[in-house]
């Protein structure tokens, strides 16, 4: 059954369709008649009638509105005030609720920024996150527009916008425009003000069109034991019962203007549009049919015939099990409760999306999922990311956030923002070095002629007005190129293998499954591995166990006596004293070293200048970790362990961070799900899952087409972001959800039929498993993570002969420890 505002709104499209026939009709016969009237020479005056200014058509506007107040009055002096006044007064209450509808249409209209009234009332106005904006000590400037902002656009224009914080000056007169349809990736070095922009877009703190919803992702979900991750997605519904009440008061408001149009009431009361001219009958019904239309469309997007399907899609693609779906929210961790509050964004598809590291607390199935429902969003994204494979997939556009203050946009991703920048870069500089050329070669003659003969003089003379000239033009600037960072692990010296051996290694947490289960595997100098797997299948503790942090609760762990590991980890704040400066904090760590020297090694990791002495807690998070990165390398370990240590990195910095490992003497394990930095510095992968470490065949490319494959993503390339359909499973879901019963068993028979040089290739058993993800073969714990709405499979198995299939799998490759000395030999 079709929901009410589905037929609300099939009547909406009906009537607008009607009037624009009668429309075309009216303005046919206008055509015609004012034709006639020119031909006859009686209509030139009004034909050609004088166009008025704003102001004139002000004037005449008040003075119409006066003489109807002063005619109104006179009729009520009169005779005839009898027997319909009920009635009348009944009609016109309606038209003034109408009327109060229509003028608040009007008065939301305009977003509170143009005009100097609108300015006052947006100074006036509350906004409770400005105002811890401007407390936390941000400050928004811009040009205020008189024509003000339409609240039906969907795109954001703003104009000489400046932003401060704490008196930093990080935006200077520039342009912020974000164009619905576009994906725009926000890039810039850390602690340039990405975030706070972000920050201020979010508050509304700069004027945005009133029709536009955004959701700034910034901090995880409140934990609650009352609220499941899936009722958390689904309570963001509120605000359908807030447009279902506005389109039933602007139904009514169109109702009562429909019917005092049709009795002839004139213009049904007072209203006054942008201008301050009066409003007529058509144009009010107009407008609100233009609101009504608006948020029909919206109801649309929040459909609820599909919510809790899209809803249970979307955690899903994000790592959520059927069962945790139905956990409260008290019970995650806080990188889990932000993976819900990013469900929560996607499932109400904002019209302006700001996302700031989304990819932060998500494992790489997550990421690759997430890239690829971003990819298809329909709206207005603006993304600040480290990963540049994210971008370069998600993003249609880049901004870059420079260091002149200025905000400059490009078209296409990251790769295509990195030529085209290079590529003016390079015309900039030679346009330069020739503008340089040409003054120093007029100086010069006009230094040495222009005291000499009449004719020399002359021409120097001439030379200086042309010099004259291209200053006033104004010059070409020299590209600015922004100081390479410089990250260097030292020489850690040799140490004889074995360096770090792990035998038939077991460890489970306290009252838990084991996390590893006899794992044997070495790490030496040479070692450059990259693990990669599920949230919650133990890299971290891998780290933890590699560090002696952790002990193994089997088996043992055999460091070289004189190890050192340099390790770092996703909290890599809890290493720091926020309330010292950098230069105070290795001063601390590193006493008796000259200042000068520790100036010096700061500098090489982009923690230059003042930076150096400003307090740590008012870095931003990637400056924060490139002092411990200088930490690491000042303290020269044998072996790297980073845990997601590009989180809160640029791009520059990341680039030398992968540059510095290269170079590095000793061994590295990598946690990451960034697959460039992976592609750049890692020679191996090995899968953490199902209790063990497996080692992949192939590279980070391969390992992600197969990831895809699994997710089934690029069998799926019609279904659109924002739409009502649910994609195929993401953990578990396998494409035979889409399949009925009947289906699978026809397709189970015609397998069990099918033969290879005359042999049975398998059983029904094994043809049904055949169709199934090949997560859903490898345990049947997966089966669990069906949605309740698709039939039960173990029911279709249970139906078809039970015939038990052969055994196909091959065991796992476990990397086992060799020494260097016996490796690559026969």
């Amino acid at each position: 059954m079709a929901s009410k505002w589905h037929q609300k709104k099939a009547k909406l499209a009906e009537a607008q369709f009607e009037r624009e026939l009668q429309a075309l009709g009216d303005n046919e016969s206008k055509v015609k008649n004012q034709a006639s009237e020119v031909a006859m020479g009686g209509g030139e005056e009004s034909f050609y009638e004088k166009k008025l200014s704003k102001d004139e058509k002000k004037a005449l506007a008040a003075k119409k509105r006066e003489e109807k107040r002063k005619a109104k009055l006179a009729s009520k002096g009169g005779e005839g005030g009898g027997g319909d006044d009920d009635e009348e007064n009944g009609e016109d209450d309606d038209v003034k609720k109408a009327n109060s509808v229509v003028a608040n249409v009007i008065a939301n209209k305009l977003n509170p920024s143009g005009g100097d009234d609108d300015e006052n009332a947006l100074r006036s106005e509350s906004n409770p996150l400005a105002d811890q904006l401007a407390a936390e000590g941000t400050i928004c400037t811009y040009a205020y527009s008189r024509k003000g902002v339409d609240a039906r656009s969907r795109d954001v224009n703003v104009q000489n916008f400046t932003l401060q914080h704490k008196g930093n000056v990080m935006l200077d007169g520039t342009a912020i425009i974000l164009n619905h349809g576009n994906r725009y990736g926000l890039l810039g070095r850390n602690g340039c003000g990405k975030s706070t922009l972000m920050k201020a877009l979010g508050a509304r703190a700069i004027p945005i069109p009133a029709g536009i919803d955004i959701f700034h992702l910034k901090e995880e979900i409140e934990p609650s034991d009352t609220m499941t991750a899936l009722e958390a997605v689904m309570s963001v519904d509120e605000e359908r019962a807030r447009l279902e009440k506005e389109a039933e008061e602007l139904n009514m408001a169109l109702g009562a203007l429909t019917e005092a149009a049709e009795k002839g009431s004139g213009n049904g009361g007072s209203s006054h549009g942008e201008d301050g001219d009066e409003l007529t009958l058509d144009e009010k019904q107009e407008l609100l049919m233009e609101m009504l239309t608006s948020t029909y469309e919206r109801l649309d997007d929040l459909d609820a015939d599909t919510a809790e399907t899209r809803a249970r899609s979307i955690l899903q693609g994000l790592g959520f099990t059927h069962a945790m779906q139905s956990k409260y929210t008290k019970e995650f961790s806080g990188g889990w409760r932000m993976r819900v509050s990013l469900a929560r964004a996607l499932f109400i598809q904002p019209t302006l999306l700001l996302l700031d590291e989304p990819t932060n607390h998500l494992d790489m199935e997550a990421v690759i999922w997430l890239e690829d429902y971003l990819s298809k969003w329909n709206k207005i994204l603006l993304l600040i990311s480290h990963s540049q494979d994210f971008l370069n997939n998600v993003c249609t556009h880049t901004i870059h956030f420079t260091s002149r203050k200025k905000l400059e946009y490009y078209d296409g991703n990251y790769d295509q923002f990195v030529k085209t920048k290079g590529e003016l870069e390079e015309n900039q500089m030679k346009q330069y070095a020739w503008e340089q050329d040409q003054i120093k070669s007029m100086k010069e003659y006009i230094a040495r002629f222009g005291h000499g003969t009449s004719k020399n003089a002359k021409q120097a003379q001439s030379k200086q007005k042309v010099l004259d000239k291209m200053v006033r033009g104004g010059l070409t600037t020299k590209p600015e190129v922004e100081k390479p960072m410089n990250f260097k692990f030292p020489d850690p010296g040799h140490l004889p293998p074995p360096v770090l051996a792990f035998h038939d290694v077991s460890f489970g947490y306290p009252n838990c499954e084991p996390l590893y289960t006899n794992v044997n595997f070495g790490v030496d100098l040479d070692s450059r591995v990259a693990l990669v797997g599920p949230n919650g299948a133990g890299k971290t503790t891998l780290v933890k166990l590699m560090s002696g942090e952790l002990l193994p609760t089997m088996g043992d762990i055999r460091p070289h006596g004189h190890l050192k590991i340099g390790r770092f980890t996703q909290h890599f704040v809890d290493v720091l004293s926020l309330e010292q400066t950098p230069l105070e904090f290795f001063d601390t760590v590193y006493p008796g070293t000259p200042r000068e020297e520790q100036r010096k090694y700061l500098g090489r990791f982009g923690i230059s200048g003042k930076m150096q002495v400003q307090k740590m807690a008012e870095l931003s998070d990637g400056q924060k970790s490139r002092v411990v990165f200088a930490k690491l390398g000042r303290d020269a370990p044998h072996i790297l362990l980073l845990d997601e240590p590009t989180n809160h990195l640029d791009m520059e910095s990341i680039d030398a961070l992968a540059l510095a490992v290269n170079e590095f003497e000793g061994g590295m394990v990598l946690v990451s799900h960034d697959m460039r930095l992976i592609s750049q510095v890692a020679k191996e992968i090995w899968i953490c899952d199902h209790k063990t470490i497996t080692m992949y065949k192939g590279d980070i490319n391969n390992f992600k087409m197969d990831m895809r494959a699994q997710l089934h993503l690029d069998d799926d390339k019609n279904n659109k972001a924002g739409g009502s359909s649910s994609k195929g499973k993401l953990r578990g879901d396998a494409s035979v959800m889409k399949k009925s019963e009947e289906e699978l068993r026809k397709e189970a028979k015609k397998k069990e039929s099918t033969t290879n040089g005359g042999k049975k290739v398998g059983s029904a058993s094994l043809a049904l498993d055949s169709v199934l993800a090949p997560k859903q073969r490898e345990s049947s714990e997966s089966i669990n993570k069906v949605p309740v709405d698709v039939f039960d499979v173990d029911d279709v198995k249970a139906s078809l002969p039970s015939i038990e299939p052969p055994k196909v799998e091959e065991a796992p490759i476990r990397p086992k420890y060799i020494p260097p000395h016996l490796r690559n030999k026969n």
